[in-house]
């Protein structure tokens, strides 16, 4: 295996322990269906071609893993009550339009082809942590941290600020 594959499944198992311990619901989901997608991807890359034929066309189930994890992260985003779903939705978006340059340029080298969509991975990474820290920043500093739209106070969406609903504890 190579360098790199070690250190991106050594940085995604830790940052989804984190989401796991410290997140809520949505950071947590996140964390599951990410990790669920590294297995995914990681078996299917090695069921597929590999070498010098890894890559040359359209990875079909690399691609139906990335659209199947793009589908929850939409749902999560217009269900939370959070706006980074959206900005991960954005980004595994983008990862996606890699496995759409292949069929319309299959001049594409392999390897850019390759890093096209596995580039994307990084920044998901750094943005679930950055999510979960946020999460439990907000729990520490008002008690509370709502995950979805539907659990918000009424109070919330007719207009009120989060500081009038939810005071500091200490």
């Amino acid at each position: 295996m190579p360098t790199h594959q070690i250190i991106f499944l050594i940085l995604s198992f830790t940052a989804y322990g984190y989401a796991a311990v410290r997140g809520g619901a949505p950071e947590r989901i996140a964390a599951a269906a990410m990790f669920s997608a590294v297995i995914a991807t990681w078996t299917l890359s090695y069921l597929g071609p590999r070498g010098p034929g890894a890559y040359a066309s359209v990875e079909v189930g690399v691609a139906l893993t990335d659209f199947t994890l793009f589908g929850i992260m939409v749902t999560v985003a217009m269900l939370s009550a959070r706006f980074w779903p959206m900005l991960m939705a954005s980004i595994l978006g983008c990862g996606l339009f890699g496995h759409l340059t292949k069929p319309l340029g299959p001049d594409i080298l392999p390897k850019a082809y390759y890093a096209t969509v596995a580039l994307w991975s990084y920044p998901t990474l750094l943005l679930l942590v950055i999510a979960t820290w946020r999460h439990s920043s907000r729990l520490k500093r008002y008690g509370i941290d709502y995950p979805w739209v539907h659990t918000l106070p009424r109070r919330y969406r007719d207009g009120w600020s989060v500081n009038e609903l939810a005071r500091p504890l200490a």
